[in-house]
């Protein structure tokens, strides 16, 4: 039971009115300042984040030389110039999500598919101590600390191998999506950041500087596919935050993921990862649809559109207007909220 009255007390946290004490936690040794749980941080029922060395974040650095064995990058200097990084090249980052680590297989499937796409450095982003905890809160706080890393590693980037911030482009699932949010808030003039269905609990609704948003970089696009409200089991959240913002299949039930329901047992029991894999197909398939965009030839073709209802009536025409969801979608940059369907096994894109 011990899940499900996390999860039970997390959303009684957040819905309810807190009385939460004022409090400062600063790692100025670590360079990356202080965080405080004044409003609107209160956002995690005003848990501040745990210590660098605590989330225990690395950054794993894969390019065409090395495509299989990371190398373990840091800030320090001479480490960066050790590597394989190459300034002149684009950077990728991806960034996981609770209960997740910067080496699942969707992590190496999305690097695999960038490297073959693009001779550019991809950077793992891995968080794994800061974000397995059953205290849901305590993880989303940790959030903070890892987009104020990796927005000082990406400095030390810029200062050691020429990097541009403008080349840099940050992918994030759950979580990892408002890190990317949190980095592009401390360094200014990230190129992109591709928001892969972000967390809904303690995010969704809530203002911006607590969350992704559209001024955390150039172009921030958002792919919604787990939109339901906490309560029906929903992990992501149908609040807008980029630029262009997709709504596969209305962004909240996807097709062959099965109902919520049918894994609530699955929850209350305990066996979480066996429960992610089921309610959380609606939630990790926004990965599925960028991986497979990164080297398909189908446009995952999306219409400008208001509402569900107005797309599925009809009434959206592409109008010229019409966006690719995924890797592509940077292309004649979009600006509002896009519609469409997919097929319910891989290749998920229709046209």
């Amino acid at each position: 039971m011990g899940l499900w009255s996390t999860l039970k007390n997390t959303v009684m946290a957040v819905a309810a009115v807190l009385n939460i004490h004022s409090e400062n936690l600063c790692f100025k040794n670590e360079g990356i300042g202080c965080f405080s749980n004044d409003p609107p941080f209160t956002n995690a029922a005003g848990k501040l984040p745990k210590s660098p060395a605590e989330v225990g974040v690395s950054f794993l650095l894969h390019t065409r030389q090395n495509r299989d064995k990371y190398q373990l990058l840091t800030k320090d200097v001479v480490d960066i110039r050790r590597s394989n990084f190459n300034g002149t090249k684009g950077t990728k980052f991806i960034i996981h999500g609770y209960r997740d680590d910067g080496r699942e297989t969707w992590v190496v499937n999305m690097k695999n598919a960038l490297l073959e796409k693009e001779d550019v450095n991809v950077i793992s982003v891995d968080w794994e101590k800061g974000a397995d905890t059953k205290d849901y809160n305590q993880a989303a706080a940790n959030t903070r600390v890892v987009g104020a890393l990796i927005a000082q590693l990406i400095t030390s980037l810029l200062m050691s191998a020429g990097a541009q911030f403008s080349d840099m482009h940050l992918i994030g699932h759950s979580l990892g999506a408002h890190i990317a949010g949190y980095a592009g808030k401390r360094v200014k003039g990230i190129g992109r950041i591709t928001g892969l269905d972000p967390a809904g609990l303690a995010f969704g609704g809530k203002s911006p500087e607590v969350r992704l948003d559209p001024t955390d970089a150039k172009f921030v696009d958002v792919i919604h596919t787990d939109g339901h409200p906490i309560r029906t089991l929903g992990l992501g959240s149908s609040t807008p935050m980029g630029h262009a913002d997709f709504y596969p299949n209305g962004g909240k039930n996807q097709p062959g993921c099965k109902a919520p329901g049918k894994h609530l047992f699955k929850l209350i029991t305990g066996k979480f990862k066996t429960f992610r894999k089921g309610i959380g197909c609606d939630h990790a398939r926004a990965r599925d649809y960028f991986i497979e965009s990164i080297n398909s030839t189908c446009r995952f073709k999306a219409f400008p559109c208001g509402s569900t209802e107005d797309f599925e009536m009809g009434r959206c025409p592409c109008n010229g207007k019409c966006a690719r969801m995924g890797y592509a979608s940077s292309e004649g940059k979009p600006r509002g909220s896009y519609y469409l369907t997919t097929k319910d096994v891989s290749p998920f894109c229709k046209e």
